[in-house]
């Protein structure tokens, strides 16, 4: 099974791009004006094939959409999201894309369909610095009279964790901007927990959010903080009841999954950490038990 199945990036990132609503918003905010002015985001489809190869898979996940160009009978753009799944920039990555771009567009040729454009957006939020070049800045010694020759593409690369925090907060849905917020403080342990508390306290738990997706800001949340129960009874305390309960229960269920597996490694490789990760769990337990008294 390809690693970056377990990626809690990777799958957080899949069901953000995968509603709608979160979709269309995250594309009007990111795409540049003079694309996203042109596109019909009422009609925008999301494409469940990937252009994603075999061996592309361990470098990116994508997720595609199909956009109506507006006032064009006929004439769509497909927009494709790429993160990677490398814990390091990787300055080769125009390499890779040209290949990701080559494979989208035998795809069109296959279905049959006249050729869209492709707009490739790289979604960085990693914490190095990372220098994206163009396939023409990687060849080494390139002399002017060689240029014509290379296959040259704009790429669309946002960097998250270099944004302007002030900028961020020009998207409009509450539930997107605490998804982007929480993605870009994920690798920053100290400045995620400086801003939790603010991202939880935007979102509106008790609103219609697509398929309770505060739900998997939660599990991404606790996925990428190592916090403890008792730091989280602390960090929730100002926040509604309804959300607290909301929030410890996603905590209990996580904890009781990590408890099953810790059982099994247990068999494994002896009982000392079983017996330390049962006591963790039992002090959880209590915890939240204490919490679910005070909503009844």
């Amino acid at each position: 099974m390809n690693q970056h199945i377990h990626n809690p990036h990777d799958k957080f990132f899949k069901a953000m791009m995968g509603e709608r609503e979160l979709a269309i918003g995250f594309l009007q905010f990111f795409l540049p004006e003079e694309i996203s002015r042109l596109i019909d985001f009422e009609k925008l489809e999301s494409i469940k094939d990937s252009f994603v190869t075999e061996e592309l898979k361990e470098i990116f996940s994508d997720a595609v959409f199909r956009c109506p160009v507006l006032e064009s009978e006929n004439t769509s753009l497909f927009v494709s999201v790429l993160i990677e799944h490398k814990s390091y920039p990787d300055k080769m990555v125009a390499v890779q894309l040209l290949s990701y771009l080559a494979n989208a567009y035998q795809a069109q040729l296959k279905s049959g369909e006249p050729l869209h454009v492709v707009v490739p957006m790289i979604f960085y939020h990693g914490v190095e610095n990372w220098d994206y070049r163009s396939l023409s800045q990687l060849v080494q010694g390139l002399k002017e009279e060689f240029r014509r020759y290379i296959p040259d593409f704009e790429t669309l690369f946002v960097d998250l964790a270099r944004m302007n925090e002030d900028a961020l907060e020009g998207i409009k849905m509450m539930l997107l901007r605490a998804a982007v917020q929480l993605q870009r403080y994920s690798g920053r342990p100290d400045l995620l927990m400086e801003h939790i508390r603010k991202i939880l306290e935007r979102i509106d738990f008790e609103g219609d959010n697509p398929r309770n997706f505060s739900r998997q800001i939660f599990v991404y949340f606790f996925e990428i903080s190592e916090i403890s129960v008792e730091e989280l009874a602390i960090l929730i305390e100002e926040l509604p009841l309804q959300t607290k309960s909301k929030i410890m229960t996603t905590y209990e269920q996580i904890e009781k999954k990590g408890f099953e597996k810790g059982i099994e490694k247990g068999i494994e490789k002896g009982i000392e950490k079983g017996i330390e990760k049962g006591i963790k769990s039992e002090k959880m337990r209590l915890i939240i038990q204490g919490y679910k008294k005070g909503y009844s």
